[in-house]
């Protein structure tokens, strides 16, 4: 039996809620860009998300990339478990968000990590 996988695109999971697990800000897009040399206004975040990930490929900063987006992510995902530890009744909602966060740092490890 052939296993259909769908492609990966990193802008459109990474600007998906329901995808990704947590909401990554313009703000957190800005401050990312910034780390890797590039200064990007506030603008949509999609824009500014498809800025970042061409300046990333083009000067070849997809470790860097990597590394920062998985401490963003950790980050949130961190938030996530101090509020899932002070009110226990949202486990049923907030761990799926969890489970996506991790999956998203897999997919972002798969895309990132692996030479093209």
């Amino acid at each position: 039996m052939k296993v259909h996988l769908e492609p990966f695109h990193t802008e459109k999971h990474l600007l998906s809620l329901w995808q990704c697990g947590c909401y990554i800000n313009a703000q957190n897009i800005i401050t990312m860009s910034s780390s890797l040399g590039i200064e990007l206004p506030f603008k949509k975040r999609s824009s500014i998300l498809q800025t970042l990930l061409l300046h990333v490929k083009e000067t070849k900063q997809e470790q860097r990339f990597l590394s920062l987006i998985h401490r963003l992510l950790d980050d949130k995902a961190h938030s996530l478990q101090k509020h899932l530890a002070n009110y226990p009744k949202t486990t049923s909602l907030m761990n799926p968000w969890l489970v996506k966060i991790e999956h998203t740092q897999y997919l972002l490890t798969q895309e990132f990590a692996l030479p093209h």
